[in-house]
């Protein structure tokens, strides 16, 4: 299935009017397209995800051009910085624990890239990526979200359990962790990400492995309308 139907049947199914997005996390030099052209301006990872969502861009960048250090350590582009991994951050500037080791512990636990694993970033929306995405993302309503989990129910059975702390969405929710564990991960979202991003309030974020994608789309699209009609009565 190509990009741009993958695309098209998650706006179709899910009624999302946004771009879906694509992320593609280089390893090494050999992956990356010689007709890439890095961004001039630094910027937050999330404001990436963002801009490739509401505007159609595309982004290309290296560790230079992530403005957002712990963004970028999620993806194993930097080495996560001594302030996160220590608790000072979550603790002193954004009182997000008790203490300065529960906000130790919280880095600690995010699942994140080795660093330096990731030499370089590319983000765009999904049916403009030049290249098989490793990671995609979109935002929408909780509805989009559970339509996502139960196409996957419907291939795998189980359930599915979703890994958060309301910090770090886009870059340790809906990146890091469906790339390491390859899972759909749905996220609230982030302090970091509604600030910097300009994410809703009342929308979820929903990351997705592209080894999963094909056979999600094609329950959507052989079910979705079967669901939303039982659903409406």
């Amino acid at each position: 299935m190509k990009l741009e139907e993958m695309s098209s049947i998650l706006k179709s199914s899910l009624g999302i009017r946004e771009n879906i997005v694509g992320v593609k996390l280089f390893k090494s030099e050999a992956e990356i397209p010689k007709d890439l052209v890095l961004m001039e301006k630094p910027l937050h990872y999330c404001s990436m995800i963002q801009g490739a969502r509401r505007e159609g861009k595309s982004f290309f960048a290296r560790a230079d051009q992530h403005a957002c250090k712990g963004g970028a350590s999620g993806i194993g582009v930097v080495q996560c910085p001594e302030n996160i991994a220590s608790g000072t951050l979550y603790f002193d500037k954004l009182h997000k624990c008790e203490t300065k080791d529960v906000g130790s512990s919280i880095a600690a636990n995010m699942p994140r890239l080795l660093p330096g694993s990731t030499i370089a970033t590319f983000v765009a929306p999904l049916d403009k990526m030049p290249m098989s995405p490793d990671v995609v993302i979109f935002v929408g309503t909780p509805l989009t979200a559970r339509r996502i989990v139960q196409a996957v129910m419907f291939k795998e059975g189980g359930r599915a359990s979703f890994n958060t702390a309301g910090i770090q969405s886009f870059c340790v929710d809906a990146t890091a962790s469906p790339y390491l564990k390859g899972e759909v991960n749905v996220s609230f979202g982030c302090d970091g990400s509604a600030r910097n991003s300009g994410l809703e309030d009342e929308v979820v974020v929903v990351g997705i492995p592209f080894a999963l994608m094909e056979d999600i789309c094609t329950v959507l699209k052989t079910h979705y309308e079967g669901w939303d009609k039982f659903m409406r009565g």
